[in-house]
């Protein structure tokens, strides 16, 4: 049995960086991920990515059932479940035992108005996004700052949201009997 670490198998983790050290093609399709979100009824969508389903919805205060997390709120989750895969990863890689790790992230809509057509000033996603880490570990302060700044350097959901990103839509019409 392979020594464990955070959870993790400390020897499947080697193999996965001398696998993409020694041929990073062979991770290349680590590059590519998709989800499908299809519509239900009201504000409820579900999205379907690999094996798994989530219920997006809206709150009762934008005419949702608050039956689930909007999409804004699962942003926020996508980033901060992120940012704890990223933290293990990297304090495993250093061989710091967690003992406990949370994120609280919140976040400011710049203008809602202009998604609800009241308003054309500003846009209607996040104009700024709060993270605070709180990490009890084995390690001093320092080495723990280090591996939140790497961690939060090579985040690709904080990268996706701190850098534009090209968005292709398209539609396909498609009639139903």
């Amino acid at each position: 049995m392979s020594a464990r670490l955070n959870g993790l198998d400390l020897d499947q983790l080697r193999l996965i960086d001398q696998t993409a050290r020694a041929n990073p093609g062979a991770v290349a399709a680590l590059n590519r991920w998709s989800a499908r979100v299809r519509w239900q009824d009201g504000f409820t969508a579900q999205a379907l990515i690999r094996n798994h389903t989530l219920t997006l919805g809206e709150p009762a205060d934008l005419a949702g059932d608050d039956s689930a997390p909007n999409a804004v709120e699962y942003v926020l989750a996508a980033l901060g479940a992120c940012l704890i895969v990223g933290f293990v990863f990297n304090a495993t890689r250093r061989g710091i035992r967690l003992k406990n790790l949370e994120l609280a992230l919140d976040g400011q809509i710049d203008n809602i108005g202009v998604f609800l057509g009241l308003d054309q000033a500003g846009h209607p996603g996040y104009r700024e996004i709060a993270v605070k880490a709180y990490v009890d570990a084995d390690a001093d302060e320092a080495v723990l700052r280090e591996v939140w700044a790497e961690t939060v350097r090579t985040s690709p959901v904080g990268n996706t949201l701190a850098r534009q990103v090209s968005l292709t839509p398209e539609l396909a019409v498609i009639r139903t009997p």
